[in-house]
């Protein structure tokens, strides 16, 4: 069997999706059996510069419209080299890529979202179009692959699309998250906490208006309100303008330290060194930082809401979302009840061993021997 896995291009700075397809890519390779895998690699064309004005009143800068051109022109023409048994869209906003394939021999992973539910988050205008498209795209693919039985059914509860053709294959973990010695520990929190601070809580996501950060800095001022000597630190996002507005407006830049970027392979020193993970997130597919945060061996705190119960089980502290002072409680207590942040530290360190990128990869090498069993079917 040969497989062409279709990955995003790496202009997007998609570090979730990129992580994903490099796991599955490593994972189906070590799988026994007459398995080809070829990765198709598309760069965009990369403009800089100036910005032209759009619809809605928003503008794109020639780089995302270099991005939306290689989209749907410079991939769609490299495709036509691609021949192969079996064609894996790694990322369901490339949904439309099937239009440009034999949908009877396409899957797609949809990471989450749909054209209603992604309209919550993102204003009517170009992207939501060529969204709007990539899902029908998608909906024309033979099987569908769901990271989560939560983005399973939101799919299901929208669109009339066959749900055995839906699969749910969740996350894995990469090995080397992993709990760090205690000195390694201890030399981290050196460099991030002052004297006068005890405790160091962290987050990893980017400042979109999903990932509800502006909760968790107003749950930070109210600790800090309390006397809860706490420092923020933040990994993978700077604060939107607004946002650094918030900060100001609070009292808190003083507590709270932003790192725009760090390699996937460093992640596991900060995950470790902090006390507490918080994750407010209003809307995910998955939410793989609980998983990393869980084999890290630290506690978590995330919202209250249907797929983080999913993922996490009973290895999480659940808060509402939308209420400040509840998180401030949540993290509050975790942070001074010794016995619970030990109870939740080894539940999650438990719940983190059941996701595998080799389960991964064998429950998607399963949709692929599916597609080609329906294919023999029709013949």
């Amino acid at each position: 069997m040969k497989v062409a896995l279709l990955r995003v291009m790496p202009q997007e700075g998609f570090r979730s999706i990129e992580v994903y397809a490099d796991r599955l890519v490593g994972g189906l390779k070590s799988l026994d059996g007459d398995l080809e895998v070829v990765e198709v690699n598309v760069q965009a064309w990369e403009w800089g510069g100036f910005s032209l004005p759009m619809p809605y009143g928003r503008r794109a800068s020639l780089r995302t419209l270099g991005i939306y051109l290689s989209r749907w022109v410079q991939y769609p023409m490299a495709l036509r080299k691609i021949h192969a048994d079996v064609y894996h869209v790694l990322d369901n906003s490339y949904g439309h890529l099937v239009f440009f394939l034999d949908h009877r021999r396409t899957v797609v992973t949809s990471h989450g979202g749909t054209s209603k539910s992604w309209r919550r988050w993102n204003p009517e205008g170009p992207a939501m179009w060529m969204f709007d498209l990539a899902f029908k795209g998608t909906l024309h693919a033979a099987h569908i692959i769901s990271v989560s039985e939560y983005a399973k059914r939101e799919l299901s509860n929208e669109v009339d699309y066959p749900s055995e053709r839906i699969h749910v294959i969740h996350h894995g973990i990469d090995p080397y998250f992993v709990p760090f010695p205690a000195e390694t520990v201890r030399l981290l929190r050196s460099q991030l906490l002052r004297d006068d601070e005890q405790y160091l809580i962290l987050h990893v996501g980017h400042s979109a208006r999903r990932k509800n950060v502006e909760i968790l800095y107003k749950a930070l001022s109210i600790l800090s309100g309390r006397k809860v000597p706490v420092r923020l630190l933040r990994v993978g996002g700077e604060p939107t303008p607004a946002q650094a507005s918030l900060i100001h407006a609070l009292g808190i830049k003083d507590i709270v330290t932003h790192i725009k970027h760090v390699p996937n392979r460093e992640l596991p020193r900060y995950y470790a060194s902090s006390d507490l993970f918080v994750f407010p997130s209003l809307y995910e597919g998955f939410g793989i930082p609980l998983i990393e945060a869980m084999a890290c061996g630290i506690p978590v705190v995330c919202s209250d809401w249907k797929l983080f119960r999913e993922v996490c089980g009973p290895a999480a502290f659940f808060a509402d979302p939308t209420d400040p002072r509840a998180l401030a409680d949540a993290i509050e207590k975790v942070l001074h009840y010794p016995s619970l942040a030990s109870q939740l530290r080894q539940k999650g360190l438990q719940r983190a061993r059941q996701f595998t990128w080799e389960k991964t990869a064998f429950q998607t090498l399963q949709v692929y021997q599916r597609v080609l069993g329906d294919l023999q079917q029709i013949r």
